[in-house]
Order: structure tokens, then C-alpha cells, then sequence
């Protein structure tokens, strides 16, 4: 048996991953997961319809694949978070594979395969899959539910470039034909999975270059597509810096307009802002590769924007935004990487694709499109393919030279590997570890970021989950941020999130006035909030009554417990009529009418939950007895 065999690199991959990811099948919901996943009526009244699908697209038109899988997931699994996490564990083995495939046809294109030896050919392709699959900064795109569009994204991403590779190695004219067929395909697959995806054909292009043709093509091809976004990234900014001449070409060209809408997630940050924010950004994304201690899932935005400095509504001259000092060096340091993979692509060509690879991969996330989250982990896993190939090369290719002379030489760097191997296996088992409990996942993440208010947030809502609602208010209490006017009163900023949480910790205290003031001052504020965040107080509000309507009918209150029941059914009528999608409303209308002797009509109620969520063990449980009853009688 030959241990350099593609399914022996395959099955070790295989191996690998379920070692690492084996323990994450019970990670619950985080973050995006709720709104995207659990709380979204396209999803959970998903029935595998034409009309559903259309419904999905029109929602999710450049994302389709991704929320289709979501959707399917759903149909199978319902809300069970095991289904979804085999699925994200299942494409990241899938992408590991392309990986492997895309390495393993590289290392024999004309470029490479005289400047590579027989065994870095060999084991190359296997050390930058195993990189690739057990670093831990890509388990936010796996471990983190939602995020499967990255690691989705990728898949295809990776795997049209590796039947790319194919097709342009294969000497059969058919087998090339079908190669072809399978590089667009997987590229259609990956467009319509996340935007980011757009850069694959520059990704091919620079494969052809470096790749396939001879030198003097290979570096004027490359400087000519450094220098052609270098132009684009010109007009941009100086667009952005001239709103006369913005608004007049936009007038004259309204395609133009549309464009600047399409390319853009938020307008309260200038295209400028973002570009020198990223800067720094993508040095964190750096140092988080080489170094993950300090990686968290939810990283204070203000500690990179106030770097890169510069909102929409501000008015300095662009020069004053880019030579602010330290996005200056920032920017610096990236053209120094970028010159060096110009400089490398006569003697190490595999270098210079790794890092043009990385920052192409990064270029739609990490440039001039304004994303409202300025850093997430899950956008480096596409690009960090890019540092995984370069610290495979320094192992498996450059390292040996260097110790050509020693006697053991292939074992030391036999040794390096598997160490390397082992430290990013481990990390990854113990930073999925702390995934699967959320208090210790956010309790880090406050630690990392004191200063985002999100994060305390979570982590109050799940010391609240947990039973200690004490510890939740104390962590609500970092999220409430003081101000002092201009006129020297104090006033304070508090979310819908914290308001809301609040409400569940004092209601579990049995402090109910607190939680009702709560409720009530944020209901006054109503046309601040969402549908959606409504619903939710409403049903919170209908719980404490009718909690207090249980406690009146034990004391034997029962025209004060009546009216409580009433208030209490009031609410939820009210939540739903709000917002129909919230399920809770609808189980807790049922529970109402059922101890008020309406059985027919919470029997109902019950089936309308179930059909939309038929693994409800609590409604199933429910349902059974109150038709038990209503045979009784």
C-alpha cells in the first residue's frame, strides 16, 4: 500500500477532521444562526415547493445554495443542531478534499514540477490540506452553523480551480471537455453561495499565468491584474471623495448608481473608512493565523474602525484619511508581501500564488465593498488556503534544502510536521470545546473585547438560560452605556437585546414589577422597534401574567387569576397578530387557553405548531393530553 496514495491522504484528512469536529454535533445556535436559521419562516416553513424555492430566492438570490441547504437540513432535522453541524463538518472535509485534488494537480503543471522533488511532490498537497483542515481560525466557518456559506463558498471556490487544473494537465479531448463543464459548474455553484466567490475567474487567470506560461507572460500577465485593481481601487476612492462628480456621473450613467447600492453593505461607512480599517484588519487576520490565542467570535469593530478612522459623514481631503500613521504602515506592509510575490515568481512560483491568492481571496471582504462587521474570523477561511500553502512549502520544500547536510534531515522535518500537525489539531479540539458550552464561549469573548456591548449581551442572556439570573443582570449591566449630554444630565443607551433579557432575569427573580417596567418602557418606545422584537416583549409580557395568574388561582384569588389569564391571552393574540412567524406565542396561547378550559381551540393551536415544527417534544406532549382529556369527558 502506497502511503502517498490519494485515498490514504484522504482517509488521513478524514481521520483528522472527525477527531477534531467529532464533539461539536451539540454546539447550540449562536449569533446569526436565530435570525437566518431558527427564526426564519422561509426556512422552517420550508415543504420542498416550487413556490417555497422561488420565496427562498427571492429572499437569498446570490446566497440561493447556501439557504437551500438550510432549508433541506430543516426538513430533515428540524431545529436538531446535530443535522446541521454533520452537514457543515461533511463540506468541511468535502473542501479538504478540493484542497488535496487543486495541490496535488498543481504540483504537475509546467511551472512547478521541474523546480519541485519527487517527494515534496508527493506530500505537499496532504501537509496543506492538513493545515487547511485543522487550523483553528477556519472552525467559525464550520462550528459556527450559519457560516457553512463560507466554508460552502469555498468548497465550490477550491473545486473548480482543482478540475481547472485538470482540464488544462489532461491530454484527452473529452476528459478536457468534462473538466470544463465541471470547472463552470462548480463556479455557478459557488457564485450563487456567497459574494466573495466573484474573484474565482481572476483566481483561474492567475493559475494560467503562473502556471502555465513561460516567464516573461507569467510576470507581465500578473503585474497587469495587480495594476488593473490597483486603477479600479483609484477611481473608486477618488468617486468617493468627489460627491459633485459622483452624483453627476451617476445622473449620466444610472447602471452606475445601482452598482454603487449592489457593492455596498452599509452607507455609514465611507468606502475610504472601510479601505483603512481593512488594513489593519487583514494584519489581525495575519497574526491570528500564525498566532490564534487571542481569536474570538465576536470582535469589537471599534477597535479597527477608530484605527482606519473615518465615517461616511466625515469631510477630510482623502490624503489626510491614508496617511493617518498607523493604516499607513499597515498599507505598507501589504505592498512590501505583494512586491515579494512579484519578486517571487521566477525562483518560487508556489509562493507567489500563495500570497496573491490570499489577498485576492480577501479582496471583496477585506477592500472597498463597507460591510457593517468590519472583522469576522469565518471570512479568512477561503484565503487562508493562501498561508497554508506557504507554511506547507517552507516545511515539505524549503526546509529540507536548508538541511541537505544533516544526516537526519528527513526525519527533523518528518518531526516539525507532525508536531505542527498535532498543536493545530489540539487548539482546534479546544477552542470547539469552549463552542459547546456558551457561557465560557462569551465569558472569552467579553474578555477579548470588553468594550462590545454584544458580547456582554449573550453572555447575559445565557447566564439567564443557565438559571442565574443575578450573574445575567450583572453582564446586562456592561452592555448599559452612560452618556453625559451637553447640558450635564446623564442619560442612558440601552438595546432592545438588553432591555429584553433584563425582562427574563427579573421575571425568574419573581420581581415582576421590574420586568413589567421594562417590558412597558420599551413597548412606549414602539415605533423604534421591529415587528419581529415586539412580538418577543409581548410574549415575555404574556409569561409574567400569566405566571402571576398561577400564583393568584394557588392563593385562591380567582377573579384577579382570571384577569390575569385574560391579560396573559391578550399578549400573545397581540404578538402574533404582530408578528404570525413567533412560534413561542402560539405554543404559550395554547398553554393560556388550555387552563382556561379551551381545549378545542389549544388543541388547535398545537397542530398548527407541530406542523411547522413536528419534533416539538413539549407540544407533542401537551397535545396528547389535552385530546386524552377531551375523550374523557
Amino acid at each position: 500500500m502506497r502511503l502517498s496514495a490519494w485515498y490514504i491522504h484522504t482517509l488521513l484528512l478524514a481521520i483528522a477532521i472527525a477527531l477534531v469536529y467529532g464533539h461539536t454535533l451539540d454546539v447550540p445556535f449562536y449569533l446569526d444562526d436565530f435570525s437566518s436559521i431558527q427564526e426564519n419562516p422561509l426556512i422552517y416553513n420550508w415543504q420542498s415547493s416550487w413556490a417555497d424555492f422561488w420565496q427562498l430566492w427571492d429572499a437569498y438570490q446570490l446566497r440561493i445554495v447556501g439557504y437551500l441547504s438550510f432549508a433541506l437540513n430543516y426538513e430533515i432535522h428540524q431545529f436538531q443542531v446535530a443535522g446541521y453541524h454533520v452537514v457543515n463538518i461533511l463540506i468541511h472535509f468535502l473542501t479538504g478534499c478540493a484542497v488535496l485534488g487543486f495541490l496535488r494537480g498543481l504540483v504537475r503543471t509546467p511551472t512547478l514540477n521541474p523546480l519541485l522533488s519527487e517527494n515534496t511532490k508527493r506530500w505537499l498537497p496532504l501537509v496543506v490540506a492538513l493545515i487547511f483542515v485543522l487550523h483553528p481560525l477556519q472552525i467559525q466557518a464550520v462550528t459556527y452553523i450559519v457560516q457553512r456559506l463560507a466554508s460552502l463558498a469555498a468548497l465550490f471556490y477550491l473545486a473548480a480551480m482543482a478540475c481547472f487544473i485538470q482540464a488544462r494537465l489532461t491530454k484527452k479531448a473529452l476528459f478536457r471537455i468534462g473538466w470544463i463543464i465541471a470547472t463552470l459548474s462548480l463556479a455557478i455553484l459557488a457564485f450563487f453561495t456567497k459574494q466573495n466567490t466573484i474573484t474565482l475567474f481572476i483566481a483561474i487567470l492567475l493559475l494560467e499565468l503562473i502556471f502555465f506560461h513561460r516567464e516573461t507572460i507569467r510576470i507581465k500577465g500578473t503585474l497587469a491584474i495587480l495594476g488593473f485593481g490597483f486603477l479600479i481601487s483609484i477611481f473608486v476612492l477618488v468617486l468617493e471623495q468627489n460627491p459633485v462628480f459622483q452624483t453627476q456621473l451617476f445622473e449620466q450613467l444610472p447602471v452606475l448608481e445601482k452598482l454603487d447600492t449592489f457593492t455596498r453593505e452599509t452607507t455609514e461607512i465611507s468606502r475610504t473608512a472601510y479601505l483603512a480599517t481593512q488594513m489593519n484588519v487583514l494584519w489581525e487576520y495575519i497574526g491570528l493565523f500564525f498566532s490564534p490565542a487571542s481569536s474570538h467570535i465576536d470582535y469589537d469593530n471599534n477597535r479597527f474602525i477608530t484605527k482606519g478612522f473615518l465615517y461616511a459623514h466625515d469631510n477630510y481631503h482623502l490624503i489626510a484619511r491614508i496617511l493617518h500613521s498607523e493604516t499607513i504602515w499597515a498599507l505598507i506592509g501589504h505592498l512590501l508581501l505583494l512586491g515579494l510575490a512579484v519578486l517571487s515568481l521566477r525562483r518560487w512560483p508556489l509562493v507567489a500564488y500563495g500570497i496573491l491568492f490570499y489577498y485576492l481571496a480577501h479582496a471583496v471582504e477585506s477592500s472597498l465593498i463597507p460591510i457593517r462587521d468590519v472583522i469576522f474570523e469565518h471570512r479568512t477561511y477561503l484565503p487562508n488556503l493562501g498561508l497554508a500553502i506557504l507554511c506547507a512549502w517552507l516545511l515539505v520544500a524549503q526546509l529540507p534544502r536548508w538541511l541537505n547536510k544533516l544526516t537526519h534531515a528527513t526525519l527533523i522535518v518528518l518531526s516539525i510536521t507532525i508536531v505542527l500537525v498535532l498543536v493545530l489539531g489540539s487548539a482546534t479540539w479546544l477552542r470547539n470545546q469552549m463552542w459547546r458550552d456558551p457561557i465560557t464561549l462569551w465569558q472569552h469573548n467579553v474578555a477579548q473585547s470588553p468594550e462590545k456591548t454584544r458580547g456582554w449581551i449573550i453572555l447575559g442572556k445565557h447566564w439567564i438560560q443557565n438559571g442565574q439570573p443575578a450573574e445575567g443582570i450583572k453582564a446586562l449591566n456592561h452592555a448599559i452605556v452612560k452618556k453625559t449630554n451637553a447640558d450635564g444630565s446623564q442619560s442612558l443607551t440601552v438595546t432592545t437585546e438588553t432591555a429584553l433579557n433584563m425582562a427574563v432575569a427579573y421575571k425568574i427573580l419573581k420581581q415582576y414589577d421590574k420586568a413589567l417596567e421594562w417590558i412597558n418602557s420599551s413597548l412606549a418606545l414602539k415605533h423604534n422597534l421591529r415587528p419581529f422584537d415586539q412580538a418577543k416583549f409581548l410574549v415575555n409580557q404574556g409569561n409574567i401574567f400569566f405566571e402571576l395568574a398561577r400564583l393568584n388561582k394557588k392563593q385562591k384569588h380567582y377573579s384577579e387569576a382570571y384577569a390575569q389569564f385574560r391579560q396573559s391571552e391578550a399578549s400573545y393574540r397581540q404578538a402574533i397578530q404582530i408578528y404570525p412567524a413567533n412560534l413561542k406565542a402560539r405554543i404559550n396561547l395554547a398553554s393560556v387557553l388550555a387552563t382556561m378550559g379551551k381545549f378545542d381551540e389549544a388543541i388547535a393551536i398545537y397542530q398548527q405548531v407541530l406542523a411547522i415544527e413536528p419534533s416539538n417534544v413539549y407540544v407533542k406532549g401537551n397535545l396528547q393530553k389535552l385530546q386524552e382529556i377531551r375523550q374523557n369527558k
